[in-house]
């Protein structure tokens, strides 16, 4: 890459990280405020900040690094094969924010007249945050697979080299058989707990 490419290509993936972090929480404190009150929606926040922080991060994160891999690949002019990976990748990423905001349908719910559907989508509104996390994850490791296969990035940086030297092919293989079998016993627990669904 050219120096005035890699300054902007750099300058541009931080941009679209931290703008779609913000968007997304735009919208989760704006589903919450509507649907209830912004009483309910800063209660929500305080009550599972652990939760939705992480999902919002984990959702810039992926904007960012998609932004990065799509000026990377258009200044090395790469084949569609990469391409292909980078859609994938960005699927990952649009079910992180599906299921990060799926629990809200609980508020919308009782309008329509499912109540049963509340009760339980409410119980198990944690494996909602933890299915977010764990997609979050697997779509940042994806992405960087996709980073290390195609050689886009420089040895100057600081991070990108340093992360590049784990093999992202097994990482991905091992973030989703655990991420997997995290959600598996954290649903069983859920489900011995209440009895059953």
């Amino acid at each position: 890459m050219q120096e005035g490419t890699a300054i902007y290509s750099l300058k541009r993936p931080y941009i679209w990280g931290v703008t779609s972090g913000a968007v997304l929480f735009l919208v989760y404190s704006v589903i919450l405020t509507v649907s209830n009150s912004l009483k309910h929606a800063v209660e929500e926040l305080l009550l599972y900040w652990y939760w939705i922080f992480p999902l919002i991060g984990g959702f810039g994160l992926q904007a960012g690094l998609y932004s990065y891999i799509k000026a990377s690949l258009k200044a090395k002019r790469t084949s569609g094969v990469a391409s292909a990976s980078v859609v994938t990748a960005g699927g990952v990423s649009t079910t992180s924010m599906v299921a990060c905001c799926a629990h809200h349908v609980t508020d919308l719910l009782p309008l329509v007249g499912l109540s049963a559907a509340v009760v339980f989508l409410n119980k198990f509104q944690s494996i909602f945050f933890l299915i977010g996390i764990v997609s979050n994850t697997v779509g940042v490791i994806l992405m960087l697979k996709i980073i290390q296969q195609h050689g886009l990035y420089s040895q100057q940086g600081r991070i990108l080299p340093l992360l590049m030297k784990i093999q992202m092919k097994k990482a991905l293989y091992v973030s989703i058989l655990a991420g997997t079998l995290i959600i598996i016993v954290t649903l069983y627990k859920k489900i011995s707990l209440y009895g059953g669904v």
